[in-house]
């Protein structure tokens, strides 16, 4: 209980310091500074070639001390400036699975007049990856994050650090970018589909494929529109993009649903849920999906997968302002 005292207390101090933002600037204030081991090293030997160049009254030594720290200090100053003015701002956020590794994007800015090299960025307990900004320069980079449980795990502080241009100091800065992971429920197999409507439960457990849909005509790209639906050929000579519409009928619908999964908790109805969502789309078969608290008209696809995973790991949380 002692040690918790000191950390609460840093953390505290922290979130005065530098409050949660979804964008940031590194200034004075959100920069730290300290000599690494091998800098606190080059230090000893400059002190010790001081007082041996003392002792023996050699000039040239103490001239050589007098150089080491002299690029000591320059040093302090390169070593800062390579982090001050960088503009941070949260990015995208990529979810997995309870108990995977999910990513978070950050985009760096130079908007001053001098590059920022040998940048390390990293979230708690996974590894860092290195970026170089040229001036007016932005990038991209993303970190890998733990995703600990479903729904939104909070991120926590990023640490932003560089060593260069020497390696004899470390500037670093602890940043809140108010970012959190969405997790997915882990998916439970489970051989009865927890859905109603579409074909029968035979055909579906045999894994057959549907292939009865009409084509209707063409309608307008839609966003989201999967790429064999387009009719490149219209698009190429001339007449706009427009995406191929066929008929589906309601039969050739499974509505996965959570109230036909009764007598059985939060977790575990969204877990078998999760693994039906996998397996019709490995099968190919449309499916829609109903929750108590939001519907998801029926679909097919990459889009369809990543919109029914998302919303069985939002239920019942409060969403963060997501820039998705």
């Amino acid at each position: 209980m002692a040690a918790a005292g000191p950390r609460s207390l840093y953390r505290r101090w922290l979130d005065r310091r530098m409050p949660a933002s979804r964008q940031q600037q590194l200034t004075q204030r959100r920069i730290f500074i300290l000599p690494t081991g091998y800098g606190m090293f080059y230090m000893v030997i400059a002190g010790a070639l001081f007082l041996g160049g003392i002792n023996y009254e050699n000039n040239l030594i103490m001239a050589l001390s007098f150089l080491m720290t002299s690029l000591f200090m320059v040093a302090i100053l390169h070593t800062f400036r390579n982090l001050s003015g960088l503009v941070v701002r949260a990015g995208r956020m990529a979810p997995a699975f309870a108990g995977a590794d999910g990513a978070l994007e950050l985009v760096l800015h130079a908007g001053d007049q001098h590059p920022h090299t040998g940048v390390w960025l990293a979230y708690p307990g996974a590894s860092a990856e290195e970026v170089s900004v040229a001036p007016g320069e932005e990038k991209a980079v993303w970190l890998t994050v733990s995703v600990r449980r479903r729904g939104y795990n909070r991120a926590g502080r990023v640490r932003i650090e560089s060593r260069y241009p020497l390696g004899l100091l470390r500037a670093w800065s602890l940043l809140d970018m108010d970012q959190a992971c969405l997790g997915w429920p882990r998916p439970l197999q489970n051989e009865d589909c927890p859905a109603g409507g579409g074909e029968l439960r035979q055909g579906l457990h045999a894994g057959r494929q549907r292939g009865s849909d009409d084509f209707q005509g063409l309608r307008s790209y839609q966003e989201g529109d999967s790429p064999r639906q387009v009719d490149w050929k219209a698009y190429a000579a001339g007449r706009g993009l427009h995406s191929k519409h066929f008929a589906d009928p309601a039969e050739g619908w499974l509505w996965l649903d959570w109230s036909l999964l009764p007598a059985l908790d939060t977790e575990t109805r969204l877990g078998r849920l999760a693994w039906w969502v996998l397996e019709l789309e490995h099968r190919q078969q449309r499916y829609g999906l109903r929750l108590p608290d939001a519907e998801l008209p029926p679909a097919l696809g990459a889009d369809q997968r990543r919109r029914a995973l998302d919303m069985l790991g939002q239920y019942g949380e409060s969403a963060p302002g997501e820039d998705r």
